[in-house]
């Protein structure tokens, strides 16, 4: 096989079938030979019959437990979210306990590459959301350590490469839309998770000593505790601030049919690139437009706005406006 894209999923059924048709539309464009694996963590909804159902192509593992990313499954792209904004954490420097506390005071600049972000070049760390690595690179430097249950383990993939010698290449032309956190809660569980993490890349790459390890726990800790007490005293800020109406609602689209039942303004992509748009909800026609041509009209539209996809041959669209709550599943 030369080709494997390796899919890790739980519990986020419409996501994982938007995904999998940009994928299917990708491989076969491809004159390789390819395969797709989706890993699912024992999830509780619908993911494994629409796999079964309509994607016959995939393979599927399911797993009895939710065991994690860095169980299951290196050159690196530029990410944006579900706003169309772009995501810092597509180039990252080697974390070290001092730019880690500076994060948390919301100065960022020391854990993140200085490299534009729309250029090509080296950087330290790859974003495990989207990374393309050989087998036998994978395979040299021991793949991912099933010590992080998820979060940290892209950073340590990364930094085992570097020092084997390899090199982490950043692709700022090439983008794709992550939709952040369809499969984790934003809660004190994903705290931990996220920052113990941290804990776990420096205590087992840069200090092995008892004193510095007690030292580094205490700091991580505190952090944990810090962002516990940040995150639930924002949640009513975050609820106020929510997108629940929009000035204009518009169905973006290149087909002249009625079969999509939306109560919309239907215009197709030049529009967005000649008329300027504002706090208005954008619904992208995935069955007449591409992927990769959303992407591309992002230059167009204005940060107020938001964005949903109708995933191809069904009755739903998809979307997610923060990173740090779930999106939304809309039927029509």
């Amino acid at each position: 096989m030369i080709l494997s894209v390796i899919i890790v999923s739980y519990n986020s059924s419409s996501f994982l079938e938007l995904c999998l048709h940009s994928v299917a539309k990708a491989i076969s464009q491809l004159e390789i030979e390819s395969e797709v694996i989706v890993v699912d963590n024992s999830s509780s909804d619908d993911s494994c019959e629409v796999l079964n159902n309509k994607f016959s192509f995939v393979k599927l593992i399911q797993n009895d437990e939710n065991i994690g990313f860095s169980k299951v499954g290196f050159v690196g792209c530029q990410m944006i979210d579900g706003n169309g904004m772009f995501l810092k954490e597509s180039k990252r420097v080697i974390p070290s306990i001092f730019s880690s506390f500076m994060k948390v005071l919301g100065i960022s600049k020391f854990y993140y590459s200085a490299l534009d972000k729309d250029k090509r070049g080296y950087i330290d760390i790859l974003a495990g959301a989207f990374m393309f690595v050989e087998k036998t690179i994978y395979d040299s430097v021991k793949g991912f350590d099933e010590d992080y249950f998820m979060y940290g383990e892209d950073i340590d993939l990364s930094y085992k490469a570097l020092k084997k010698g390899y090199s982490n290449y950043y692709l700022g032309d090439v983008k794709i839309i992550h939709f952040k956190g369809e499969s984790t809660d934003k809660n004190s569980v994903y705290i931990n998770r996220f920052y113990n993490a941290m804990y776990i890349f420096y205590t087992k790459h840069f200090n092995k000593f008892l004193f510095t390890k007690i030292l580094a726990y205490s700091f991580f800790k505190f952090i944990i505790s810090i962002k516990n007490l940040s995150n639930f005293s924002d949640l009513g800020l975050k609820l106020v601030n929510s997108k629940t109406t929009y000035k204009n609602t518009f169905l973006v689209t290149g087909s002249t049919d009625d079969k999509i039942s939306i109560t919309a303004t239907r215009v197709d992509l030049n529009y967005l690139a000649i008329n300027k748009t504002e706090n208005s909800l954008l619904i992208f026609d995935l069955n007449s437009i591409s992927l990769s041509e959303i992407i591309n009209h992002f230059d167009f539209i204005s940060e107020s706005n938001s964005f949903r996809i109708i995933v191809p041959n069904t009755n739903f669209y998809v979307g997610s406006d923060y990173a740090d709550k779930k999106g939304q599943i809309i039927r029509f």
